[in-house]
């Protein structure tokens, strides 16, 4: 999916957010209930996590420049990372104030309105994550970040909307009970999207079983006899591969030159999720070939 898909996707996103934290406002004034209020607060980070993730998908779509040679897809991690810890500290702040209420319950003035506007806000919460899916690009760590989150505000309305009917018919303790499982729900896309942001920040590599394949794929070109300084990182989604592979001493440098475009249209073809392949050519000799295949 191009960039631009998830440009207007984003766009799309923080429109749905207004809606989300009105529709959510309503309830927690007319009811008071600490799961709403945990909802809310979540979609109010939702609203600025959906700005960053558009700045982010944004400015990682701009191609490199003389300060940015390798492109500016690491931004997108960088708002992946701030939206992951906008909601870790809506987490914290949830859990505190439910366990106060568990501690001492409230009685909440819950009516079948209040039960029809949390249904709603499930159905939008659907409608966002259907949209990001079939328009935005997969790739791209803040559209998977926000998939996440939206996916995760399915579950968490929905449950919400339990708990707001629980107490309804007189089970008090169901809606700071709703509350400390939203924390939960939101604390585990914290840890799922931070962890692969976190990742590629760091130039996390692929899987060891990745780079055998990306060697055994190396390996099946005629004139290739072995390959080492196998190095790999990823960028929101996308891989960049360097190696140097072994040739024939007396092979001619035309041949050569040759060997190495075909090895790299062949990881090319293979391995879509890698985008740039640099391949340097050395001879098949003891010295060379002794070395590890993959690190530097």
């Amino acid at each position: 999916m191009e960039q631009g898909g998830s440009i207007r996707a984003t766009k799309l996103v923080v429109t749905a957010n207004l809606l989300l934290i009105a529709a959510k406002l309503i309830v927690v004034v007319l009811t008071g209930s600490i799961a709403v209020l945990a909802v809310l607060v979540d979609s109010l980070f939702d609203l600025v996590g959906s700005l960053i993730a558009y700045a982010g998908v944004k400015k990682g779509s701009e191609p490199p420049d003389s300060n940015h040679l390798y492109g500016h897809r690491k931004y997108e991690s960088v708002s992946s990372i701030a939206q992951v810890a906008l909601i870790a500290a809506a987490a914290i702040l949830i859990i505190g104030e439910a366990l106060r209420r568990l501690a001492s319950p409230i009685a909440l003035n819950i009516t079948l309105a209040d039960l029809a506007i949390m249904s709603f806000t499930v159905l939008v919460d659907v409608g966002i994550v259907a949209y990001l899916k079939k328009n935005a690009d997969q790739d791209s760590l803040a559209i998977k970040a926000s998939i996440g989150n939206y996916t995760s505000d399915i579950m968490q309305n929905s449950l919400v909307l339990v708990g707001l009917f629980s107490a309804m018919v007189g089970f008090a303790a169901a809606d700071p009970i709703a509350a400390l499982v939203v924390s939960v729900l939101m604390m585990r896309v914290v840890f799922g999207v931070g962890r692969g942001a976190f990742g590629e920040l760091t130039d996390e590599s692929p899987s060891q079983e990745k780079l055998e394949e990306y060697g055994a794929e190396i390996l099946s070109v005629k004139g290739v006899k072995s390959f080492h300084k196998m190095r790999a990182r990823m960028a929101s989604g996308e891989v960049r591969l360097d190696v140097h592979i072994h040739l024939d001493p007396q092979m001619p440098l035309f041949r050569s030159h040759a060997i190495t475009e075909m090895v790299k249209q062949a990881i090319f073809k293979q391995f879509p999720e890698v985008k740039e392949v640099l391949v340097h050519a050395e001879p098949a000799t003891a010295r060379f070939m002794a070395g590890p295949r993959f690190g530097t």
